[in-house]
């Protein structure tokens, strides 16, 4: 069953295939999804914004330029790997509860 995670109604328990889910599980697993969505969408508009402006750059100065936006994007690469993998260990304890 697929969580619509913008309309996702908080007012009742919800079966899923493996098992029921508690208003307070779903709602404590749908924040944390929203809040990973969000921290990714940041990283990304990060992202978009240093694309720009490397092409914005001649050649000469895109080689001067790409070590320090590398520099710049090493944390906000290295947290949003951390916030996918923290979501995908959440995610399996998640069905793993269901199991039970």
């Amino acid at each position: 069953m697929l969580i619509d995670l913008y309309n996702f109604p908080l007012t009742k328990r919800h079966n899923l295939s493996m098992g029921q889910l508690s208003q307070q599980d779903c709602f404590e697993f749908v924040q944390d999804v929203r809040t990973t969505c969000h921290q990714l969408n940041n990283f990304l508009t990060i992202l978009q914004c240093q694309h720009d402006y490397l092409s914005g750059l001649s050649s000469g100065e895109i080689e001067s330029e790409l070590a320090g936006v590398l520099r710049d994007l090493v944390p906000p690469i290295e947290s949003a790997t951390s916030d996918v993998l923290e979501l995908s260990k959440k995610c399996r304890d998640f069905l793993e509860e269901q199991k039970h």
